[in-house]
């Protein structure tokens, strides 16, 4: 006996629907992206990642949300992507401070650099010295006073156990100074500090210090990479003031949980890197001083493997190790 036809096609439709339910289960991005910034909102890295996330949205055809999740020198917004679904949709913006610093320096972390794989470079950074001119017009001005006066100085940073707080114990370190190291959650309330008088410096991304090195209420004292930056040739280097061991690699990265599929990765590489290489996300990284470069993942990891050597170097001779 014939099946009737409307019952025939109604079979071969419902079974059509079941063989292609796999095909969009394995599609992917199916939702919303998120990319977590482990920092409070308004900062540069998370300007950052909005100026990404926005480009990264017109080749993913999908939404791409920031998250911001502050706290804990990043250990927050890291650990909560680490223990993420690893299916490409919850990613994390940060710095070596979150990858390479704070694994060799803290004793209780929630996460380790292999529970991460790199999506891709976004950014070279430049590391500096800012300092209101009521503290000090030069390096050597800086650490003559902090001779005279042990622990009267205090340094911001970002976070203990990061970038910034290791450049400070490197510089009290190279000079023989003692001085107050204070973290902050965020770069907003270090520059709300210094310009009230209640902190004398901070070590930071360069991009965030800019706008009141050029307005004259923050001078940024030295730079602690390999050069100057062009956009501010008169701003010395650390090394060029005799301290060649205060200089270090800074960078923003997009990172996904270590067990998500090639296949997704690869998606989120070419996105990543469409957006990184767009003639509008250069001009806006050069606007903040900073340079917009993109790498494969396997370029990524090979940078990642040499840079904790550097950083294990740094970090050895300080003794340095918090909870």
């Amino acid at each position: 006996m014939r099946a009737h036809p409307v019952r025939r096609r109604a079979a071969l439709a419902a079974a059509a629907a079941l063989l292609a339910r796999p095909a969009r289960a394995q599609a992917f991005p199916d939702r919303p992206v998120r990319i977590v910034v482990p920092f409070t909102p308004g900062g540069g890295t998370d300007i950052a990642a909005r100026e990404i996330g926005r480009r990264m949205a017109e080749t993913l055809g999908q939404p791409v949300v920031i998250e911001n999740r502050p706290g804990a020198n990043t250990a927050i917004g890291a650990e909560y992507v680490a223990r993420s679904r690893p299916d490409g949709h919850t990613l994390l913006l940060t710095s070596g401070s979150t990858m390479l610093v704070a694994p060799l320096v803290t004793r209780s972390l929630p996460y380790a650099m292999a529970d991460f794989i790199p999506v891709g470079l976004v950014l070279d950074q430049y590391f500096g010295l800012g300092a209101p001119p009521r503290v000090a017009g030069n390096v050597a001005d800086l650490v003559a006073k902090a001779r005279v006066r042990p622990d009267a100085l205090s340094f911001g940073h970002t976070g203990t156990g990061g970038v910034g707080h290791l450049l400070g114990e490197k510089l009290m370190a190279a000079t023989g100074t003692r001085m107050v190291s204070v973290p902050y959650r965020g770069f907003q309330q270090t520059v709300t500090d210094m310009l009230g008088g209640t902190l004398d410096m901070t070590f930071e991304g360069i991009h965030n210090i800019v706008p009141y090195h050029r307005d004259g209420t923050v001078k940024l004292l030295a730079l602690a990479s390999p050069g100057r930056a062009p956009p501010l040739p008169e701003v010395r280097t650390f090394a060029e003031e005799g301290y060649p061991d205060l200089s270090v690699e800074a960078w923003l990265a997009l990172f996904a949980p270590a067990a998500t599929p090639a296949p997704v990765m690869a998606i989120l590489n070419r996105s990543l890197r469409a957006a990184v290489d767009s003639p509008s996300f250069k001009d806006h990284a050069a606007s903040q001083v900073q340079n917009a470069r993109s790498t494969s993942v396997q370029e990524m990891q090979e940078s990642l493997a040499r840079q904790v050597e550097v950083w294990r170097a740094i970090v050895a001779p300080l003794n340095l190790q918090i909870d």
